[in-house]
């Protein structure tokens, strides 16, 4: 198959609408509300610590009193040292004024016992009562878990190419030598650069795709059949915003070649965007469409796949 009809058969072969490879999610809480965990119990010892700051400050203590001290350090105390506090609404109530959990844990011991008082007064004019009203439930920690969960692994699609080479004898390279006619992958942007440097080096690749991004590393170079293919991923969604200047990146990386046949850039792109591509009528989408067509046809070596155009790809390069 050419480089175009694996395009094409990765279009009749659309991603699913739901990848297992996707699955991130992980229990923050315990499947019962009889058993608690350290987040579950950390949680609700910081609710009953604001109710108390509620009571003190209503009462007219003030931030110089002992009491209010003594809340605030212990607020601090569950922010620092409970793993996954950072769901709890309290700390999702900083992104209300343009912080975070991850910004209070770099600030110093006296910025933290200012900004805890101050947002403990905050929360309890704007927030804690409501709360209080509708019910607290420690649920709205696995709530708030899940909606992170599309942060973590953001190169999911690294471990499908992975395991789509395991079969053909791929493994990733533990030192640097890339002659012979050993298979092999390396991961630049995940501990192997400089294996990377030293094949451009060797090769004299340029990797003109790159020039206007200081320091861009692909995501794999693997060898396979004697050939090189340096690779870039993307798991995107619907269009708009990111995703457009995302798309024209990996459009970008296959609008080049190197001068030896046997190097290749190759586009894995899965997600719903992949879908959309084959699918959709926006004149956008279809000038990205038309300007891919365009690069496979004057870059013959260059690839451009989904997960099914992918594995055939490895199946009609072996044979």
């Amino acid at each position: 198959m050419t480089n175009k009809e694996l395009f094409e058969f990765s279009g009749l072969h659309p991603e699913p609408i739901i990848d297992p490879y996707y699955n991130k999610g992980s229990l923050v809480i315990t499947p019962t509300a009889d058993e608690k965990n350290p987040l579950m119990r950390g949680n609700e010892d910081l609710l009953e610590l604001i109710t108390v700051f509620g009571y003190l400050t209503k009462n007219g203590k003030t931030k110089d009193d002992v009491e209010i001290q003594q809340v605030v350090s212990k607020v601090i105390a569950i922010l620092n040292g409970v793993a996954g506090i950072n769901f709890s609404p309290f700390s999702q109530f900083f992104m209300v004024y343009n912080s975070a959990h991850s910004s209070y844990l770099g600030y110093t011991p006296d910025e933290k016992k200012e900004f805890v008082y101050e947002m403990l007064c905050l929360y309890c004019a704007e927030r804690h009562t409501m709360y209080q009203s509708h019910g607290y439930t420690n649920s709205m920690l696995q709530i708030v878990a899940d909606n992170y969960s599309h942060k973590r692994n953001s190169k999911t699609s690294i471990v499908k190419v992975i395991d789509a080479l395991a079969p053909y004898g791929l493994s990733r390279l533990p030192f640097a030598a890339f002659e012979g006619g050993t298979s092999f992958y390396i991961l630049p942007d995940k501990g192997d650069k400089e294996l990377f440097l030293a094949f451009k080096s060797q090769y004299g690749v340029k990797m003109l795709s790159a020039e206007s991004e200081q320091d861009k590393l692909p995501d794999m170079l693997f060898k396979f059949k004697g050939h090189f293919f340096i690779v870039e991923m993307k798991s995107m969604k619907g269009s708009g915003g990111g995703q457009d200047k995302q798309i024209v990146e990996v459009i970008n990386f296959i609008r080049y070649h190197e001068d030896n046949p046997l190097i290749h850039y190759l586009t894995f792109l899965d997600g719903e965007y992949a879908n959309l591509l084959f699918r959709s009528h926006q004149p956008k989408i279809r000038r990205q469409y038309a300007d891919i067509i365009a690069c496979l046809e004057t870059n013959p070596g260059n690839y451009f796949v989904n997960t099914a155009g992918f594995t055939k790809f490895l199946s009609e390069f072996t044979g």
